[in-house]
């Protein structure tokens, strides 16, 4: 090890997986947009092949054809408009794609080419989204075009994982929208990785999951206690120094010390993704025991007191995940409120450009 690993095992995603469809009758789509909230899209996409997934969300075309090129049997959808410079990539790579606006469709339907299309309807979230007096027009428009095909039609819900009052009316405001047409061959699809867990309306038959997939719950409703995260975070004692009571370690001298102390440098930093602002909140396991941290954070580097532990250099350092015999623990969700964010954030920003990525099968 030089500068630390990031471990996915793959035991953890498959029963995720297994588990998110013995939980719901809806076919999952899996999101692997940002390199997989940081997991590897590579890895996630072809770990989730194994387990009969057919069908995988990204954000970007690049991310698409990223997903394409492992696979020609599956289904990608892309979650919203590219540029109409893109057109020619969308249909060359067979991708499906999300649509909402007049102009865009239109720009399908003047080019010739034939696409999958996924109309989607602004439930709420304002974001993007055609809105429901527009949506027969846009409907009308897509089907009677004879180079598109309405695959699906979909919505995003902007509070599934805190209000449930509110979710449940934006899906009855969906459900009024599309009430006087056929859907029985289209995908419908709302639900992500919050409402999947109380949403048991019958007219959907898809749904979106992303952080879910990777074992982290977010539901403002008990469900889903059985998730596994898929990601650890190891890295390395690199320096070992004692500093004397008075003194501050680290940029700014953020933190002066109130005793004599061990202090000990691991190299990971905001370069690897691990954020600025975990320090003063933020701890690391080291043998079993949490380390705080003891200074800011450097793009290279941490620092942490190991006072009154035996340590040597290259002893293992955990930055998220289990101690050795499983009585302590870092979780994505304590990295986000030592950081007052939230979990997307962490795990998206994680970068595997100097910390290797390994699988593990346990």
């Amino acid at each position: 090890m030089d500068r630390g690993y990031i471990y996915v095992n793959k035991n953890n995603l498959q029963h995720n997986i297994e588990y998110l469809n013995n939980f719901t009758s809806k076919e999952l789509c899996i999101v692997v947009k940002a390199n997989a909230y940081g997991h590897g899209i590579d890895w996630t996409v072809r770990t989730a092949i194994e387990s009969g997934i057919n069908w995988f969300a990204v954000a970007a075309l690049d991310e698409a054809i990223l997903v394409r090129n492992l696979s020609d049997d599956i289904r990608i959808l892309l979650l919203s408009e590219p540029s109409t410079t893109e057109l020619e990539k969308i249909a060359t790579y067979n991708i499906d794609v999300t649509v909402y606006s007049e102009k865009f469709i239109d720009a399908m339907i003047i080019s010739k080419d034939s696409y999958k299309i996924h109309l989607k309807i602004d439930t709420g979230m304002h974001r993007v989204g055609c809105s429901p007096e527009n949506f027969d027009n846009l409907y009308d428009k897509i089907t009677s075009s004879k180079n598109l095909s309405l695959e699906g039609i979909c919505t995003h819900f902007p509070v599934a994982d805190t209000d449930k009052k509110q979710t449940t009316a934006s899906i009855q405001m969906f459900k009024n929208t599309i009430s006087k047409i056929n859907v029985d061959q289209l995908r419908i699809h709302a639900d992500n990785s919050a409402s999947n867990t109380y949403n048991n309306d019958q007219v959907f038959n898809m749904a979106r999951v992303g952080l879910a997939t990777y074992g982290y719950t977010i539901s403002p409703v008990k469900a889903l206690d059985e998730l596994k995260p898929v990601m650890e975070i190891k890295t390395r004692i690199s320096n070992i120094q004692n500093r004397k009571k008075g003194e501050a370690v680290s940029y700014g001298k953020a933190h002066i010390l109130e005793q004599d102390s061990l202090i000990a440098t691991a190299p990971i930093g905001y370069g690897d993704g691990y954020p600025w602002n975990s320090f003063p909140d933020g701890k690391v396991i080291v043998k079993n025991n949490f380390c705080k941290l003891i200074g800011r954070v450097t793009m290279d580097q941490i620092l942490f007191d190991v006072t009154g532990l035996d340590v040597n250099i290259d002893d293992e350092v955990i930055i998220l995940g289990s101690s050795s015999d499983n009585s302590l623990s870092i979780t994505i969700r304590d990295i986000a409120a030592w950081n007052k964010t939230i979990e997307w954030e962490i795990l998206t920003n994680i970068k595997d450009n100097r910390l290797n990525r390994v699988e593990i099968d346990i």
